[in-house]
C-alpha cells in the first residue's frame, strides 16, 4: 500500500512529507523526495500512484497533481505544472469541520478527478496523463466540498450562501440536486451576499462580499463587522456562515474581505503576504473598508467591528493596535506574539517558511509585527475566545493578549472553553459553538447596538455546559 509520511531522522523539523510503498512483509520503498506529499491515490492497473503536492514546500504553497511509478523507476510528474489553481482549495465556512480533498481515477486510469479553488468558491476538475485540464462541473456561487466519480457520474457535496451543504449528481452534463437538508432556512430572512471589488493602494484588485441584514431599510446608516479569514491561506466566499447570518440577522452589516495571499487566485497572489503579516494585507483590508464607505451611504463610520478567527485572530489583534476606528473586537484562536508563538504550534516548519527564520538571536523582526507590542495603543474593547486545546494557536497566545490589557486597565474579556481544539467554530462540541455565538454577539450587541452583553461581569471566563 501507499503511505505518507517523515520516516527520517529530526522529520518533524522539516517541510517534507513522503511518498512510500509498503509491501507485505513491512519494507518500505520511498518514492519522493523534496516534496510535501499528501492524498496517495493507486490507479486501476496499479501501475501508477497519484498524489498532491506543492512544487516547492513553503509558505504560500499551490497543491498541484502528480504521479510517480510504484517501483520509483522513474522520477515523479507533475500533471498541473501549468494550471495556476489551489488543488484541494475551498471556500471555508463554520458549517464543515476537516480540511481533507481526494483524487479519484477514471475506470481506465488514464484520468484524475480533483476540486480545486476559484475566486470565492471551488470547482471539480480533470486531468489526464499528458496535463490537459478541463473543467467537469459548471456552476458559479458555490463551493464543493467532496466529491466521487463512478463511470463518468460525478456525484458531489456543494454549499452555496442560502444553504450549508447538499448533495448533487452531474450525469452527461446537466446537474441534479439530490438532497434538501434544511428545507427550514427557506422560511428564514438570511441575508444574502453581494460581491464588491476593490483596488488595493498598490493596485491589486482585491475581492470582498457585503451582507445586509434582513430588513434593510434605504436611508438608515448600519453598524458594520469586518469579518478576516484565517490561514492567511484560505478564502471566503460563496458559501454559508452560521456567524455571520447571526450578526446580519442583528442588524449588523457583516463585511468579508478576502486580502493578498488568500486562496482562488493563482500561486503568486498568495505569496505576496509570506514573511509580510501585517503589512500590505493590512493595507488591503483596511482600503477595501475606505472603499466600502465612501462608496455608500448606509455604513456608520462610528460603529465599526472586527473580527477573525487564526490568522485573522492575528490581525483583528494588529488592526486595533494600529487603528482607534473599531468601536470592538473579537479575537478567536488568535495570535498576539509572533516571537513567543514561533516554536509553540504543530506546524513549526510552515511557521519557518511563513514567517521567516526563528527569532533568536535577534527578535526585533517578529517583534516588529506581534500585535503584542502595541498593545499600549490599543482603545478598542476586545473580546478574546479560545480553546483550551488549541495545538495551533496555543492559549498562551490569548492569555498574553488577556493580561497585558488587564495591567494597562483595557477593556477585555477571555472566554476559555475546555477540551476544544482549533476547529471550535465548526468542529465543537455543539453547546459550546453555541456559547461561542452568543459570546460574540452579545459582544457586539453591547459595543455596536448599545444593547446588554451576554455574559457575566466576571473578566476571564469559562463556558457553561462544561464537563
Amino acid at each position: 500500500w501507499a503511505v505518507t509520511g517523515n520516516a527520517e531522522a529530526d522529520g518533524d523539523l522539516g517541510t517534507e512529507n513522503h511518498l512510500y510503498v509498503v509491501d507485505s512483509t513491512g519494507a518500505r520503498r520511498k518514492l519522493t523526495d523534496g516534496l510535501n506529499v499528501s492524498t496517495p491515490a493507486w490507479s486501476p492497473r496499479g501501475d501508477l500512484i497519484a498524489f498532491l503536492a506543492a512544487v516547492k514546500p513553503d509558505g504560500g504553497r499551490h497543491e498541484r497533481v502528480w504521479v510517480v511509478t510504484p517501483d520509483g523507476g522513474s522520477e515523479p510528474r507533475c500533471l498541473t505544472s501549468g494550471f495556476d489553481q489551489n488543488v484541494g482549495g475551498t471556500a471555508i465556512t463554520d458549517m464543515r469541520g476537516g480540511h481533507g480533498t481526494r483524487l479519484v481515477w477514471n475506470e481506465a486510469g488514464d484520468r484524475l478527478y480533483f476540486q480545486a479553488a476559484i475566486p470565492g468558491g471551488s470547482q471539480i476538475y480533470s486531468v489526464d496523463l499528458e496535463g490537459n485540464v478541463r473543467p467537469e462541473v459548471e456552476g458559479a456561487f458555490r463551493a464543493v466540498f467532496d466529491f466521487d466519480v463512478r463511470k463518468g457520474v460525478i456525484a458531489f457535496i456543494a454549499g452555496t450562501p442560502w444553504s450549508p451543504a447538499d448533495l448533487y449528481v452531474w450525469r452527461d452534463g446537466a446537474e441534479t440536486r439530490l438532497s434538501d437538508f434544511n428545507p427550514w432556512l427557506a422560511e428564514r430572512d438570511l441575508a444574502i451576499p453581494q460581491s464588491h471589488s476593490f483596488t488595493s493602494t498598490d493596485g491589486l484588485s482585491i475581492e470582498g462580499w457585503l451582507l445586509k441584514p434582513p430588513g434593510f431599510e434605504e436611508g438608515r446608516r448600519y453598524p458594520l463587522v469586518m469579518q478576516v479569514h484565517g490561514g492567511p491561506h484560505a478564502q471566503y466566499g460563496w458559501a454559508f456562515f452560521h456567524e455571520f447570518q447571526v450578526l446580519a440577522g442583528m442588524g449588523l452589516l457583516v463585511f468579508y474581505v478576502n486580502p493578498r495571499g488568500s486562496d482562488g487566485r493563482d500561486e503568486a497572489f498568495k505569496r505576496t503576504v509570506v514573511r509580510d503579516w501585517g503589512g500590505a494585507d493590512y493595507q488591503d483590508l483596511m482600503g477595501a473598508l475606505d472603499s466600502l464607505i465612501a462608496s455608500t451611504e448606509f455604513v456608520d463610520p462610528d460603529r465599526l467591528g472586527i473580527a477573525g478567527g487564526s490568522y485573522g485572530g492575528y490581525m483583528t489583534n494588529w488592526a486595533i493596535g494600529q487603528t482607534r476606528r473599531f468601536r470592538a473586537a473579537v479575537a478567536m484562536r488568535s495570535i498576539s506574539n509572533l516571537v513567543s508563538e514561533y516554536s509553540q504550534h504543530d506546524i513549526v516548519p510552515w511557521g519557518r517558511n511563513e514567517l521567516g527564520p526563528p527569532p533568536w538571536p535577534d527578535p526585533d523582526e517578529l517583534w516588529r509585527r506581534s500585535p503584542i507590542r502595541y498593545v499600549q495603543d490599543i482603545t478598542t474593547p476586545l473580546l478574546l475566545t479560545h480553546g483550551e486545546m488549541d495545538l495551533r494557536c496555543a492559549i498562551s497566545q490569548a492569555e498574553e493578549m488577556f493580561g497585558a490589557l488587564r495591567l494597562l486597565g483595557k477593556e477585555v474579556e477571555l472566554v476559555r472553553f475546555p477540551g476544544e481544539s482549533h476547529d471550535l467554530s465548526r468542529g465543537g462540541r455543539p453547546d459550546r459553538r453555541v456559547e461561542r455565538l452568543a459570546r460574540i454577539a452579545g459582544w457586539f450587541e453591547k459595543h455596536l447596538l448599545g444593547g446588554p452583553a451576554v455574559g457575566t461581569e466576571a473578566r476571564e471566563l469559562e463556558t457553561a455546559g462544561t464537563d
